[in-house]
């Protein structure tokens, strides 16, 4: 026999020290932090600790964003859309709730973070509110 149901289980975790440093940075200075590898080039968001492409423990703190390019969306049941959205200066992407419904045409669509107010962010990365569409698309 088989149940279907969910079962809800509240957890909390640790972010870590790089982690800790993004969600800081962002709930208090608004800035998007990464990680850029001196070994390998690259440059990932959100900030880590270490290059997951090469293991390099030697990363460097840098700034990226707030704009970027939608590489691809989807919609969810209810309607909402989510994006995979490359911050520029970042070579990896990041999945977050778009504030615009994207069409057909929308791939590589120019888009930018948009933060909640100062006084409501939370150290979360539900500091920001969505990606807004710069060409100004239909909400």
């Amino acid at each position: 026999m088989i149940r279907e149901g969910s079962i809800r289980i509240p957890f909390r975790y640790a972010a870590g020290t790089a982690g800790s440093r993004f969600l800081t940075v962002l709930r208090d200075q608004g800035r998007v932090l990464a990680s850029h590898c001196p070994a390998c080039g690259r440059v990932a968001v959100p900030l880590k600790g270490y290059c997951a492409r090469c293991g390099s423990s030697e990363v460097v703190e840098i700034e990226v964003g707030p704009e970027g390019t939608l590489l691809s969306w989807t919609f969810r049941e209810t309607g909402e859309a989510f994006g995979l959205v490359r911050l520029d200066g970042a070579e990896t992407a990041m999945v977050h709730r778009l504030l615009f419904r994207p069409t057909a045409g929308a791939g590589q669509a120019r888009v930018r973070l948009r933060l909640r107010p100062k006084g409501e962010r939370k150290a979360s990365i539900l500091d920001i509110a969505g990606i807004e569409d710069l060409a100004g698309g239909a909400p």
